[in-house]
């Protein structure tokens, strides 16, 4: 059954993550999978089970990554990438943030 994303935030999630499959050429099937939910709004049952793989891996993946940077730029102040942490920040809420609805809607 396909599920209709009515709600703002998710959309702008969604846009957002396919947004950053154009700036890369990785994950071939997930940019195409993105891309689509995007355009369309709608999520059905195997798009649903592919971005909750994608979400929890790259999800996995990102929290290794901040812990990293935070211990690495704690140890040297001097380093100008907090802008890039407060990014992965931002994009781990919206994993985050997708993920339950993706749980709590399909």
């Amino acid at each position: 059954m396909d599920h209709k994303i009515k709600n703002e935030e998710i959309q702008k999630i969604v846009h957002n993550i396919a947004e950053d499959f154009r700036y890369s050429g990785e994950y071939e099937k997930y940019a195409q999978l993105f891309y689509t939910v995007d355009t369309t709004k709608t999520i059905n049952e195997k798009a649903h089970k592919d971005m909750m793989d994608y979400l929890q891996t790259s999800l996995n993946e990102l929290q290794k990554d901040l812990a990293w940077r935070k211990d690495f730029l704690s140890e040297n102040p001097q380093i100008e990438e907090q802008r890039l942490t407060e990014t992965m920040k931002t994009i781990e809420k919206e994993y985050l943030v997708l993920l339950d609805y993706l749980k709590s809607h399909l």
